[in-house]
């Protein structure tokens, strides 16, 4: 079995395991038994919290060392030390784990004060945040480093590829280089709209000629430009807002007792699971729209394939994939669909099922890390691979 299906079966079983045990845990009501169901502050509260984000890091530890560590090592690009994995992989964890009980706090905080009104309004203050914060989240969850000297050739090849897409029509935005260790990590764009910046994998620019560089540059300067990073944003700034409401009319949920939001957070976890199957569509359209535009604003369709090759060999190095798997699993179309695609209709939602993902973070999200791009992976726990 390949690298990539691996990936995929492990990400089917984890997401399966995490569903199934979320309905079970709704049906039986396992929370409202186990968890406190007051509604005034106490020290049991927080110790209940610690507890449940601790029982989820023990189920998504197992998943973790399978795709961190004994997959790479058995199929993957590159190999993987057993220090550098449980070191990172601590790193990440503790991370998520320390940003899920400040966010279970703040929600309990606001529910119990202004109802799920609040709690929205909590939500949505932290998903606001999760994309500003975006940059400084995913270096603290995933160690990446910031360049800020770059050598001659680099800087170089970097100012080189700016003048080319300067040249094409493309207002430049800021560039940050990212050291990293996972050879599957893109980069992407990251901030607030107007405040953008263009993350690049420090690792690629020894990959990369020019002309595939600015290809890659301008890709993410489109999905700028056209609004469709924007949408994509709002997409899933929507979903998860119009899901965490929609958990809380569960029986024995709310916001108002630990119990009653980890019944809320069960019911998300089947929301998150519902846009894993609907949103990548969405994904996939802006890829192809964006790729038919930046060829038609004059970069060749050979650096284009070129480029998403290359991208391609240092993940899970699979060009070409079934329909249906693509359908159903990939918000990233394969090289072999982008090679023969040819729609130039508007880009509607670029990047919206994993910034969907993400944002879930927002909600403690609990297959935030269980999918199979980054199931073990924390430098792609935050910023998820993207085209």
């Amino acid at each position: 079995m390949s690298y990539a299906r691996s990936r995929l079966l492990l990400g089917m079983t984890g997401v399966g395991l995490i569903v199934l045990a979320s309905v079970a845990c709704l049906v039986t009501k396992v929370p409202l038994v186990l968890l406190p169901t007051n509604s005034s502050w106490s020290a049991s509260d927080v110790i209940a919290l610690v507890s449940a984000i601790g029982c989820l890091s023990a189920l998504l530890a197992p998943l973790d060392l399978l795709g961190g560590y004994f997959l790479p090592n058995r199929a993957g690009p590159n190999s993987v030390t057993a220090g550098g994995f449980f070191g990172s992989w601590l790193r990440g964890a503790i991370t998520q784990a320390a940003f899920f009980l400040a966010a279970s706090l703040l929600l309990l905080t606001l529910g119990r004060w202004a109802g799920i009104l609040g709690a929205s309004l909590g939500v949505a203050s932290l998903c606001v945040m999760l994309v500003a914060f975006q940059l400084p989240l995913g270096r603290l969850t995933g160690a990446l480093g910031k360049i800020t000297e770059l050598g001659s050739a680099d800087r170089d090849r970097i100012d080189a590829a700016t003048r080319l897409t300067t040249a094409c029509g493309w207002k430049p935005r800021a560039l940050v280089v990212l050291t990293h260790q996972d050879p599957g990590f893109t980069g992407g764009v990251v901030g607030l709209p107007s405040r953008e910046k263009i993350a690049l994998p420090a690792g690629m620019l020894n990959h990369l000629s020019t002309d595939e560089l600015a290809t890659t540059i301008a890709r993410r300067l489109e999905a700028i430009d056209a609004g469709s990073r924007t949408r994509g944003l709002l997409v899933a700034f929507i979903w998860v807002l119009l899901g965490f409401n929609a958990s809380t009319l569960i029986p024995g949920a709310g916001v108002a007792s630990v119990a009653e939001l980890a019944m809320t957070c069960l019911g998300f976890t089947l929301w998150t699971f519902l846009g894993l199957l609907i949103l990548p569509s969405l994904s996939r359209q802006a890829s192809f729209s964006i790729d038919s535009r930046v060829v038609g604003r004059g970069f060749s369709a050979d650096s284009l394939t070129r480029s998403i090759s290359k991208f391609d060999q240092l993940q899970d190095d699979e060009p070409e994939r079934a329909a249906m798997i693509e359908t159903i699993f990939h918000p990233v179309p394969s090289v072999a669909r982008r090679r023969g695609q040819a729609t130039a209709g508007n880009p509607i939602a670029w990047h919206a099922a994993r910034m969907t993902l993400y944002l879930s973070w927002s909600c403690m999200g609990t297959l935030v890390r269980a999918v199979h791009c980054n199931v073990g992976r924390p430098e792609l726990w935050v910023m998820y691979p993207t085209d």
